[in-house]
């Protein structure tokens, strides 16, 4: 139903652009007035990317972006929105139809792909011009950004994930907390002496996406999804090794028999019940406010590649924005070092920008995340990426169940795949 109902969105997203893109292209409805300079209103939509208590915090961050820019074009007045996470691709999609959407949003890979494919994004990488500091950027953040060779966006944030360890049963079992698991063979070691002393090896929230629960195993195992040539390979020799990874922690015990559609396992691990859960940079601080402090953060694993999922967050511009040059302009300056550092100190994400790392010099924890940035996937970059994502999940949920075997569900994920490519 859903899908049906984002499908017609788009379309009248897409009729809508292609009435009003004469008038956009024409010269005058780029914010730009005959001096050259900037002027008009840029709205940008903004989401809570902190909880209540920062509220007040996090507007700070966006004002100091406007006062920033509006010391240099004073003409230009910017209006912030915030928007909930809740629905927001409807919401946007549906504001743009109605040609009543911002200039400036929020987006992730996977939801850039399919608005791109769309039409309903304008490319940035000629707005931009050279002045942006883009070897300030690793290539990774910069392909996050990227589709069918054209920006789209500059990012704002990193998400890394990886792996922290209960430090009470690693010295139960015998580990070192100097000396972590890198492999997954050295994981397994691990996992089987916590799992013979009554613990659980780790967590799986099968409830969650399968960005951050199967992909993840399958890059390490050498695998990817959607190859960038758009070829499925989530049903390959390697992408089967991570279905059957799974089973096989499932079957051994490894991970809690709820694992099939669960959100919390991270309870379980602040409840010493587990050897080791996923962390974010955001994991810290409630591990804090939690009161747990026997733990250590590990590195993310490998098979045959070292790799783990992040999300990218990333400001773009619409395709019926009537100022995309200003829009494209603000953006720089959204994201720009400055920028950068204090929204990323607030949120707890890491900075793409290489100059705005240092943020986390004295912060070891996080320190460590942002040395773990280069390992980070942003995902599947592919115009079906969001659609496929409860067919996939459907799949490794009845291999778990056991109507399925791994290369049964790894099979059908690669038809369910193949279709929505095919519509």
């Amino acid at each position: 139903m859903w899908g049906k109902k984002l499908g017609s969105i788009i379309f009248i997203v897409i009729l809508m652009f292609s009435l009003v893109a004469c008038s956009s292209d024409d010269a005058s409805s780029d914010g730009k007035g005959e001096d050259g300079k900037f002027s008009g209103t840029l709205t940008v939509w903004i989401h809570p990317f902190v909880g209540d208590e920062l509220k007040d915090k996090q507007s700070a961050v966006f004002k100091k972006m406007a006062d920033d820019f509006n010391k240099e074009y004073p003409d230009v007045k910017i209006k912030f929105e915030e928007i909930p996470w809740a629905n927001r691709e409807q919401k946007i999609l549906t504001a743009l139809a109605a040609n009543q959407g911002p200039d400036i949003f929020y987006l992730i890979p996977d939801m850039m792909a399919q608005f791109a494919d769309k039409g309903v994004l304008t490319p940035i990488t000629k707005l931009l011009g050279n002045d942006w500091d883009k070897e300030d950027f690793p290539q990774s953040s910069l392909d996050s950004v990227t589709y069918k060779n054209e920006l789209y966006g500059l990012p704002i944030l990193h998400e890394v994930q990886t792996q922290i360890y209960n430090t009470k049963i690693l010295a139960e079992i015998g580990g070192d907390k100097n000396h972590l698991p890198t492999t997954w063979e050295e994981f397994d070691a691990l996992a089987e002496k916590a799992v013979a002393k009554g613990y659980y090896a780790r967590g799986f929230e099968g409830g969650n996406t399968p960005n951050a629960t199967l992909y993840p195993l399958i890059w390490q195992s050498g695998g990817d999804i959607i190859d960038k040539d758009g070829n499925v390979m989530i049903n390959n020799e390697k992408g089967v090794k991570a279905f059957e990874k799974i089973n096989d922690m499932y079957k051994n015990k490894w991970i809690p028999k709820d694992s099939i559609n669960s959100l919390d396992h991270f309870t379980q691990f602040v409840e010493g019940k587990s050897l080791s859960s996923s962390a974010a940079g955001i994991t810290f601080s409630t591990l804090k406010e939690r009161g747990f402090k026997d733990y250590v953060v590990g590195p993310p694993l490998k098979e045959e590649e070292t790799a783990t999922f992040g999300a990218t967050g990333m400001f773009v511009v619409p395709s019926n924005s009537k100022n995309k040059n200003a829009a494209a302009e603000f953006i720089k300056y959204m994201t720009n070092t400055g920028n950068s550092k204090a929204f990323n100190e607030l949120t707890k994400y890491v900075p793409p920008r290489k100059s705005a790392q240092t943020i986390y010099d004295n912060n070891p924890e996080m320190k460590q995340m942002t040395e773990y940035l280069q390992y980070v996937k942003p995902g599947v970059i592919h115009p079906v990426a969001r659609d496929i994502i409860p067919k996939v999940q459907a799949e490794l949920q009845a291999m778990l169940e056991g109507s399925k075997t791994p290369k049964e569900a790894a099979d059908a994920a690669a038809e369910e795949i193949k279709a929505e490519i095919s519509k």
